[in-house]
């Protein structure tokens, strides 16, 4: 069954009895979303680009979600009701790499949400459970400063279990990858440099063209895509993280 404006419905009537105290309620939106929050952590960008969607990651990610939401006398699905943001945890190493992943992507994902708001607010959910996975089997620290980040020196926290091989060397590889690209994105035109870092921060084509004075949307796009070449170019052979 799709997750359409009807089943969308049926889900936040099964929430709404489930914040009221309903158990049987909670076991029945269990079974409804299980399978939907599992799908969604398979095809997760950032689990994909780290190199974490195998079955026992995926499905890690999956408990992770429905424990977040029971916690608390099912306080996440209380923030949902009062459409609030799920609980995260920001980690400025995670969130570089997702932005960054962006840079394979000619246009914005087309996932319509707008009339499936339970949908979108657990999508959200997993995203965050996500990035809270990456760093934890990758050995990032949501408090890490940039120093730790960009010196040779991995806590001991980082290191994989003995006969383990981690699927990326360590938070270190990343960073460095990061910094890298951010810095040739630095070496671009004005306007080129401007346009791709305000689209890597969601801002639409229009938004752009009225930030940087530009005569309209068109310039806008082809300006970020411009950029995109120019990084697809001198990256795509040698960072299979970012282009995958």
């Amino acid at each position: 069954m799709a997750w359409d404006q009807s089943f969308d419905g049926e889900c936040r009537a099964l929430v709404e009895r489930v914040v009221a105290g309903d158990r049987a309620s909670w076991r029945t939106l269990l079974v409804k979303i299980a399978p939907r929050i599992e799908e969604w952590a398979r095809g997760n960008r950032l689990l994909r680009r780290c190199r974490l969607a195998g079955d026992d990651d995926v499905r890690a990610v999956m408990v992770d979600v429905l424990e977040r939401l029971a916690s608390g006398e099912h306080a996440n699905l209380k923030r949902f009701l009062a459409r609030a943001e799920p609980d995260a945890t920001p980690d400025e190493l995670v969130t570089a790499v997702m932005k960054l992943g962006k840079l394979d992507e000619d246009e914005p994902r087309a996932d319509d949400t707008a009339h499936t708001p339970l949908r979108a607010w657990l999508l959200r959910l997993v995203d965050f459970v996500a990035r809270d996975h990456v760093r934890h089997r990758l050995g990032w620290t949501a408090d890490a400063s940039k120093r730790e980040v960009q010196s040779d020196h991995v806590p001991l926290s980082a290191a994989p279990d003995i006969g383990v091989r981690p699927p990326l060397t360590d938070r270190l590889t990343i960073a460095r990858l990061v910094a890298e690209i951010q810095d040739y994105i630095a070496t671009f035109p004005d306007d080129m440099r401007h346009a791709v870092l305000l689209w890597l921060d969601d801002d639409a084509p229009e938004d752009i063209a009225i930030k940087l004075a530009l005569v309209d949307a068109a310039k806008a796009r082809a300006l970020v895509r411009a950029a995109q070449a120019r990084l697809r170019e001198r990256f795509r052979g040698r960072s299979p993280l970012l282009f995958s």
